[in-house]
């Protein structure tokens, strides 16, 4: 909402409307960040009240920490804003150099991590706390070659050149950007739209017999 004059419901209604999209297509394992951690909780509360005053219509998904499991890391995932490591990176921040875009130029990128803010304590240390900016680093090198955050975290150990490990992250970065990139030329539109098609029809139909099972049993639907 920062910036703007007035805001949308679905701004201070964004739990809920996560929770009706989740439990209208019965999900149990959600792929979540740190920050949405009470979002799941919220879920299952809503489930497991509805389905004891209706019956078993809703699915419960699976504890918080199960899905950071399932999701096959040790803790929820949040990437820091390159620019402000207190906050997290969001495509709708106007300043370009705090997020790395998909369609960003690879070589754009790499600048960008370059430019990131770090703190001047000279050491790499994964701190979210006290070190969020190198931290946040870290999390990005281990995420972009599906590695173990703690075996990333102990390639570094006392290491002390921030350029080093930025130069490290911005060409990891860079390398992810331009296959994905390459990838992406070799798909045609029409294939896209087609999955599009498909993906909305069988959303529809799982979405429209979840919604009356739940009318019926509230009495809305015979």
């Amino acid at each position: 909402s920062e910036g703007r004059e007035s805001c949308n419901v679905g701004i201070f209604d964004y739990p809920v409307l996560m929770a009706a999209d989740i439990l209208l297509y019965s999900a149990e394992y959600v792929p979540i960040g740190e920050d949405q951690f009470q979002h799941i909780e919220l879920t299952r509360n809503l489930a497991t009240r509805f389905n004891h005053k209706y019956g078993e219509i809703f699915t419960v998904p699976v504890k918080t920490a199960d899905q950071v499991k399932f999701m096959g890391v040790s803790d929820g995932i949040r990437i820091r804003d390159l620019l402000n490591p207190e906050k997290k990176m969001s495509k709708s921040t106007k300043a370009e150099n705090s997020k790395i875009m998909l369609d960003d130029e690879p070589a754009r990128a790499a600048k960008k991590i370059m430019s990131a803010t770090t703190d001047s304590l000279g050491k790499i240390k994964f701190d979210m706390f006290n070190q969020p900016g190198v931290s946040n680093l870290l999390q990005i090198e281990a995420l972009i070659n599906d590695r173990p955050l703690q075996d990333v975290i102990s390639d570094w150990a006392g290491e002390t050149r921030y350029g080093e490990l930025k130069k490290k992250v911005g060409e990891s970065v860079s390398t992810m950007l331009a296959g994905f990139q390459k990838k992406l030329e070799e798909i045609s539109d029409d294939e896209v739209f087609s999955l599009f098609q498909s993906g909305e029809d069988y959303a529809n139909k799982v979405a429209t017999a979840k919604l009356l099972e739940v009318q019926r049993a509230v009495g809305l639907r015979d």
